[in-house]
């Protein structure tokens, strides 16, 4: 019997390496024991061993803050690591955390990186690691391919697994509104005003909506503002949408591959910003802009993210059925660039065959 380890730290990692384990554990059954550092939807395929993902935040200030708290974490985990003695370790996005692990561990065992660190965006010399650390590259986006390809490093590339995960049925768009403020609870908090003020424009013009916040499972309704109407995140709720507006992370591309017409907002503390403003070397934050390399959704970032400049953009795109059209286009070839289908499958398979099984 194998013994895999995976490590990831934020809740869309959780997510795409959950789905990955539960088709692990359809093909190979008995064959694998798999242990998880990670969330609730790992846990549900996989022994957890401890829950990274409720002690995620965004934000490098906010990070910075918790140094202590995730330094003894840190320990915790590389101590039952090593007490398990893995056959492979899957690391799964959350760079600051597991490139550490990676460099702590040093080929002790071996080390798949699932989910590349946005080495495009930001801190490129963290490919120095990733080479000297990870044995194998498991990326989700081509063009993250050709990136190692050119550094020598092994990688592989079987499409984006959120093809999979999305329910192909197409369903009919209702008059409904749909809020994605963030996963987490301090990311949620700083936009909840913005949303808010938003909501207020919007239902001034489009009387006949319905409006709804989408909060992450494991948030509940009490945490938001007793005026607006929330729902547990639902792939249901956001392909009956008309138009959503969204916080940039992974949400960004499910509104893409559902063909959701979409405006990307973000804001961070101010010191944040004006780190990250000097660290960041791309011109996009939305990936279905970086992965199309031109811009296909609108992006309000920091001072442009206000509830008159929202609202503005989205009544223009829900009144101009011509522009509504062009956006679902432009939507609909970015998909297209997300192939091939059945990545959860063929990545389980590929980490098999390296196990031998």
């Amino acid at each position: 019997m194998k013994k895999i380890i995976f490590v990831a730290g934020d809740k869309s990692g959780d997510l795409l390496a959950g789905k990955l384990c539960e088709k692990l554990k359809k093909i190979y059954r008995e064959k694998l024991v798999i242990f998880s550092f990670a969330g609730s939807i790992l846990a549900k395929h996989s022994l957890l061993l401890f829950n990274l993902v409720d002690h995620s935040v965004s934000g490098l200030w906010e990070a910075a803050s918790q140094f202590f708290k995730f330094f003894r974490i840190f320990n915790y985990v590389l101590s039952e690591i090593r007490k398990i003695k893995p056959d492979l370790i899957i690391l799964v996005d959350f760079p600051e955390f597991n490139l550490r692990l990676a460099k702590a561990l040093n080929h002790q065992f071996k080390i798949f990186y699932y989910i590349s660190p946005q080495i495009w965006a930001w801190r490129k010399k963290r490919i120095k690691a990733i080479k000297r650390y990870i044995d194998k590259m498991i990326v989700i986006f081509e063009f993250e391919k050709d990136i190692y390809l050119k550094n020598n490093i092994k990688v592989h590339y079987f499409g984006h697994p959120l093809l999979d995960i999305i329910p192909h049925a197409s369903t009919a768009s209702k008059n409904r509104i749909v809020f994605l403020p963030g996963s987490r609870k301090n990311e949620i908090r700083i936009h909840l005003p913005l949303v808010l003020s938003t909501k207020k424009i919007l239902e001034k013009a489009l009387k006949d909506y319905e409006f709804i916040v989408v909060r992450p499972p494991d948030i509940p309704s009490t945490f938001y503002p007793s005026q607006i109407k929330t729902c547990p995140h639902s792939y249901q709720i956001l392909k009956e949408s008309k138009f959503i507006l969204t916080s940039s992370g992974s949400a960004t591309l499910e509104a893409t591959i559902m063909e959701i017409p979409f405006l990307i907002f973000y804001k961070l503390n101010r010191l944040s910003y004006l780190l990250l403003r000097k660290m960041v070397n791309i011109n996009f934050i939305g990936m279905p802009n970086i992965i199309a390399n031109k811009k296909v959704v609108e992006e309000f970032i920091q001072r442009k993210a206000t509830p008159s400049n929202l609202a503005k953009y989205t009544l223009e795109v829900i009144q101009h059925p011509s522009k509504y059209e062009e956006v679902k286009k432009n939507l609909r070839k970015v998909k297209e660039i997300l192939k091939p289908c059945h990545s959860l499958e063929n990545t389980a398979l590929f980490i098999g065959r390296e196990l031998g099984l």
